[in-house]
């Protein structure tokens, strides 16, 4: 198969959720202290490394593209990730952050890394649940390093507190207009951090939409 960024030949999946969040969550599990996966259709199916394909998309993606080329966005995603969570008083509704004391140096580029590695992610479920939007836009901005201009971001806590940990996405829910996806939304949570990630496309108006965060300026200062 070929990998849906670049072309060449697929050798490797993507993770679901980011290696580096479930160690951070959950350690290394084992056999004797394995992952405990569920979806809609399959609940406790212990998972004994970070590994597992259970925890990886189908999507197929070259070693190159899963690796060398977008690591600077794995490495942007890793530390925003571990700052916000780390965060005291943690996130809450309404919270600024300032991005520029997490990335002192460069940050309008470490911030582009992070909606990259959203992109990355998004392109995944997309081929993966056969959504009706258009993949070419997500691989171009990866290659290219740009934003995808269609994909908005917003950080926050996890809806509603939960007595155990958890790290997952939620299901793609999409607004469709005629035959094409015109608004899609989703989230990635990891412990008590919370991204709500959306695609839109020109002119949709969204209460989400207005509290997002788009990467087409430099600001230092994202809510």
């Amino acid at each position: 198969m070929a990998c849906w960024i670049c072309g060449e030949r697929a050798d490797t999946r993507e993770h679901r959720t980011k290696a580096s969040d479930l160690r951070s969550l959950f350690g290394i599990p084992t056999q004797a202290k394995p992952l405990y996966f569920h979806t809609a259709g399959r609940k406790n199916v212990k998972l004994p490394t970070l590994k597992a394909p259970e925890l990886k998309f189908t999507a197929p993606i070259c070693n190159r593209c899963n690796s060398a080329r977008t690591q600077p966005h794995d490495f942007a995603w890793q530390r925003l990730s571990e700052t916000l969570r780390a965060r005291e008083p943690p996130i809450a509704a309404g919270t600024s952050v300032r991005t520029n004391r997490i990335f002192p140096y460069n940050t309008a580029r470490a911030m582009l890394n992070v909606h990259l590695y959203f992109v990355k992610v998004f392109g995944c479920l997309i081929l993966e649940g056969k959504i009706p939007i258009d993949i070419a836009p997500f691989s171009e901005a990866i290659l290219q390093e740009r934003p995808h201009p269609n994909v908005y971001l917003a950080f926050g806590p996890t809806p509603a507190p939960r007595a155990e940990r958890m790290a997952g996405g939620s299901d793609v829910h999409t607004a469709m207009l005629k035959d094409k996806c015109a608004f899609a939304t989703w989230f990635y949570e990891v412990g008590n951090l919370s991204v709500n990630v959306m695609y839109a496309i020109e002119g949709e108006k969204r209460d989400g939409l207005l509290k997002a965060w788009r990467n087409y300026s430099p600001a230092s200062a994202y809510s």
